[in-house]
């Protein structure tokens, strides 16, 4: 494809991609929308093809791609036709890990970041409430200091990636100010 934006790099992650779904999602994929959810095993090799984390710092394993890089990403997995694998990638690459990539401690990263790009930490993030939606202004789960801890209160449902999930990124009000939200792992 030849265009003024995309260079050949990004026509060579379309083509991994592409091949990636061919091999390892069409053909089960009718048996994933029956059992509920895609397997483990492909996620890590989604995250072993080097495809998780693009965004992310070479030092956890991340690729240093640009914004266009993740763009062209979810494009190609746009191409499969089995819209729970998409959700459940997006979700772990651009939903969830994204609060540890931006917003986590070095040592939060070094724990977690590596494992998260290799496939091996699924992610998932928790917003929705009942009677809130994904409202995040209406959300009313707590989050209140307790010495060195925080004690979380509150009800999630419809946990994205919940299925998959070895570390989830929760969204509570720490304050009642307008901007007093916080992501926990």
């Amino acid at each position: 494809m030849n265009s003024i934006y995309t260079n050949p790099d990004h026509e060579l992650l379309r083509d991994q991609i592409a091949k990636f779904i061919a091999r390892e999602v069409e053909p089960y994929a009718d048996q994933w929308e029956e059992a509920g959810m895609v397997p483990r095993d492909v996620l890590r090799r989604m995250g072993n093809a080097g495809l998780f984390g693009l965004m992310y710092e070479g030092a956890y394993g991340g690729a240093e791609a640009d914004a266009l890089t993740n763009l062209v990403f979810a494009e190609a997995l746009s191409q499969s036709t089995y819209a729970g694998f998409i959700i459940t990638v997006l979700v772990h690459t651009d939903m969830a890990s994204p609060h540890l990539h931006h917003a986590g401690s070095a040592a939060q990263k070094e724990k977690y970041l590596r494992k998260v790009v290799a496939g091996e930490l699924i992610t998932a993030v928790g917003i929705t409430e009942p009677g809130a939606g994904s409202d995040v202004a209406g959300i009313r789960t707590t989050a209140k200091r307790d010495g060195d801890d925080w004690i979380i209160n509150g009800t999630k449902m419809f946990i994205t990636n919940g299925v998959h999930a070895d570390l989830y990124f929760i969204a509570a009000k720490t304050t009642s100010a307008r901007h007093g939200m916080s992501m926990f792992i």
